[in-house]
């Protein structure tokens, strides 16, 4: 058996293996490949070159996903994939994006997979996207992974109610060359099923299953998670044209200096408006109170 292999095993079997040597040692040919596709998806100035590209990066992570040890991967050197772990490790989301130079379009593609409790990778499941046509329709429904509305995940926030987690997931997806989304959306496992949405948003009315945001795509708004006050605290957004009939034209809007915020209680997120985050002593929301609220106009 050559070194190198039985180095690998033993490594595999005694559980010191690191990611980074995972990837150097078993997967690296095929990262460095993939880490080139991304990087031509990335920045090639030609739309075919990007299509192309994509299709092999697409074929190749999927491959590389499906064998056994790629859960320890952290695809540090592939700058156009996401990998988002959530804190208790019990998933992981890999995501990515194809934009057209042309066209203004983007395409978004994603795996989620799965651990159990011994941290054992038990599911790979593929998310196709199903481009969001209205906003306000989406934010009614609970979906699939095969009509998944497509985004770019930056953040999983989990919290915990008498043993229930719920999970909470915050997406970032430029739309057009006008407009850019944000998205809150939930997402939940029931005996390996994967649904995103679940009306456990409380923002008057009926629970919505998730939120979404349309701006400028010249604006920058705010959608973080606030780990100190335990909420997700985010940029109000208004029109720049205070006639009726500009509602939902999304290119005039944008952060109007006034801030929200979602906190957790009892297994829903409230919504807290008008949030004062200039007052660096007490500061209230309409439907709750915050104290010594501080964060900037920086996004995540």
């Amino acid at each position: 058996m050559p070194k190198k292999l039985f180095l690998l095993l033993l490594c595999f079997a005694t559980g010191t293996l690191s990611a980074q040597q995972v990837d150097t040692l078993r997967f690296g040919p095929s990262l460095l490949r993939l880490q080139a596709l991304g990087d031509s998806l990335i920045k090639s100035r030609n739309d075919s070159t990007r299509l192309a590209s994509n299709a092999e990066f697409s074929l190749l992570t999927d491959s590389i996903l499906h064998e056994k040890g790629s859960e320890l991967l952290s695809f540090y050197q592939v700058k156009a994939l996401s990998v988002l772990p959530s804190p208790d490790h019990a998933f992981i989301i890999y995501n990515w994006m194809c934009s057209s130079l042309q066209t203004n379009q983007h395409n978004y593609f994603g795996y989620v997979r799965l651990f159990n409790k011994k941290g054992e990778s038990v599911q790979l499941t593929k998310l196709t996207e199903k481009p969001i046509e209205n906003n306000e329709d989406v934010e009614t429904k609970r979906l699939g992974p095969d009509e998944w509305p497509g985004c770019i995940y930056y953040k999983v926030i989990v919290q915990e109610v008498k043993k229930r987690k719920f999970y909470l997931l915050l997406g970032w997806a430029p739309h057009t060359a006008f407009s850019t989304r944000k998205i809150v959306e939930p997402i939940t496992f029931a005996q390996g099923k994967i649904q995103f949405g679940a009306p456990v948003l409380k923002t008057g009315g009926r629970p919505r299953m998730r939120m979404v945001f349309e701006y400028s795509a010249q604006a920058t708004m705010a959608l973080r998670w606030e780990e100190n006050k335990k909420m997700v605290v985010f940029d109000n957004l208004s029109s720049t044209d205070p006639r009726p009939e500009s509602k939902g034209m999304y290119s005039l809007y944008g952060p109007d200096m006034s801030y929200n915020a979602l906190k957790f209680e009892k297994g829903y997120w409230i919504l807290n408006k008008d949030i004062d985050i200039r007052n660096t002593g007490d500061t209230k929301g309409k439907d709750g109170n915050m104290k010594k609220l501080r964060i900037t106009r920086k996004t995540e």
